[in-house]
């Protein structure tokens, strides 16, 4: 009786683990850049309008805020401020437009402009 008892738990057991699948799940991040200025020419004193476009893959709207940086820091602290504002995003492609200014002071200079979002 016992053996019967224990050999249908076995049973039971073994039919469970070859029964259960295991599949991999990942959450992707809606939200890509996929589109933005090639370069961009500046001169001390200017205000520069740049367009990004943002897709959100997602059937829902996202709140994001863009994140602009340059290579230098030293140089970004002195010389250039960045709009510092916050969108809006529905389904589908979105064009935003941001700004940045430079410091009529500011010395010529080669830079890279890293752009980031932050979805909140």
């Amino acid at each position: 009786m016992i053996i019967i008892l224990a050999a249908s738990s076995i049973v039971t057991a073994a039919t469970f683990l070859w029964s259960t699948r295991t599949i991999p799940m990942v959450v992707e991040e809606p939200l890509s850049i996929s589109d933005y200025p090639s370069a961009i020419h500046v001169h001390p004193g200017e205000n520069q309008t740049l367009v990004v476009s943002i897709l959100n893959s997602a059937p829902v709207n996202y709140v994001v805020a863009l994140i602009f940086s340059l290579n230098e820091t030293t140089y970004q602290e002195s010389y250039v401020t960045f709009s510092n504002s916050t969108y809006i995003l529905v389904p589908g492609l979105n064009n935003v437009t941001a700004w940045m200014f430079v410091q009529s002071g500011a010395h010529p200079a080669w830079l890279e402009l890293i752009i980031d979002f932050y979805r909140y």
